[in-house]
């Protein structure tokens, strides 16, 4: 039943990340992040990016990415 807990637990944890705004850094597409933010008319989350992932974040691609969502 403790593997169950821990699972569950698990899952609730990593789902609620993302409603939370925090971001998974490792692995993921900045220029598919950025160009979903610019779509949906965010204001540029690139210091957010930047303060939760550090080196892991591309400002480069991100920045593509938002250019283009944004109909830039």
């Amino acid at each position: 039943m403790s593997v169950r807990v821990v699972v569950l637990a698990g899952a609730l944890l990593s789902s609620g990340c993302e409603s939370m705004g925090i971001v998974e850094c490792h692995g993921q597409s900045w220029y598919r992040l950025g160009l979903n933010d610019g779509k949906a008319g965010a204001q540029v989350e690139r210091e957010r990016y930047v303060k939760s992932c550090g080196a892991d974040f591309d400002a480069k691609r991100y920045d593509e990415g938002y250019k283009e969502g944004a109909g830039r």
